[in-house]
């Protein structure tokens, strides 16, 4: 991979972004209503005899997750602190250092491999890590990618010039609505790429996986970032009207107003 400042920015602003969260406060969207509709659609593609690996694991939940469901599952990221916060958090977790396109692992190492949220970030784009991840996998073995979908409403939710994050944005209006002051400080330029469907499938499938599963997901959560008014908390959860308007939207547009694609792919 060729140096790239932007990349290496990337690594800032995640050990920024994990700084200003909690592994309690993580481990408990494993528990939201998205979450057990997403793992139905991949985790009985799992082995539970072979090892697994979660490429950008961060703090942790998913990882902490799957090994109490009984999977032995092992961590990797880019960002030293972040692990170090979750093996004083759980010291028995396995965890490595690393950049997800340079891992320390042997050919034909994994059963699984789960990417959640994470090739988005890359500048030079998702393949060089898909790459990766094709050679640490066994024969058979399955690879998970979830990704931020490239359509229409996640285009206008991340325009930060939309009509409504300037609404968000004015402190009359939110003092109007009863909502506390905007803390910009939490707000950062994060490099991320939309991806259309084609486009992941193709990737994946020039890399040299059979893609067994593409599914639109997380419309609730959509909406949870298109307006505060469907959030029921600051950690992502989703409340009920984002719960019955994110139904109908599944059932009317799934592709165009999924918040991620859910990619499953055997080697």
């Amino acid at each position: 991979m060729i140096p790239n400042p932007e990349y290496d920015q990337t690594r800032v602003e995640f050990e920024e972004e994990w700084s200003r969260s909690d592994v309690e406060d993580l481990l408990q969207t494993n528990h939201y209503k998205r979450a057990r509709e997403e793992r139905q659609l991949y985790e009985r593609y799992l082995p539970r005899d072979q090892l697994i690996l979660e490429a950008g694991c961060g703090l942790g939940p998913k990882v902490l997750y799957f090994r109490e469901q009984g999977l032995n599952v092992i961590g990797v990221d880019f960002v030293y602190s972040a692990l170090k916060r979750l093996k004083s958090f759980s010291p028995a977790t396995p965890v490595a250092c690393c950049d997800v396109h340079y891992c320390p692992f042997p050919d034909n190492t994994f059963g699984a491999y789960l990417s959640y949220g994470v090739v988005e970030h890359f500048p030079h784009g998702a393949e060089e890590a898909i790459q990766e991840a094709y050679r640490i996998l066994k024969p058979e073995g399955v690879i998970l990618m979830m990704v931020p979908a490239n359509n229409f409403l996640s285009r206008f939710i991340h325009d930060p010039d939309n009509f409504l994050q300037r609404l968000r944005r004015n402190s009359w209006v939110r003092k109007i609505l009863g909502k506390p002051p905007l803390d910009s400080s939490h707000e950062h330029d994060l490099f991320m790429k939309f991806h259309k469907r084609r486009e992941m499938r193709t990737i994946l499938e020039r890399t040299g996986f059979e893609v067994l599963v593409e599914e639109p997901v997380s419309h609730s959560f959509s909406l949870f970032m298109l307006c505060e008014c469907f959030q029921r908390d600051r950690l992502g959860q989703t409340n009920w009207a984002a719960e019955v308007v994110g139904g109908w939207l599944k059932k009317i547009a799934p592709w165009g107003t999924a918040n991620h694609l859910l990619f499953v792919g055997r080697k």
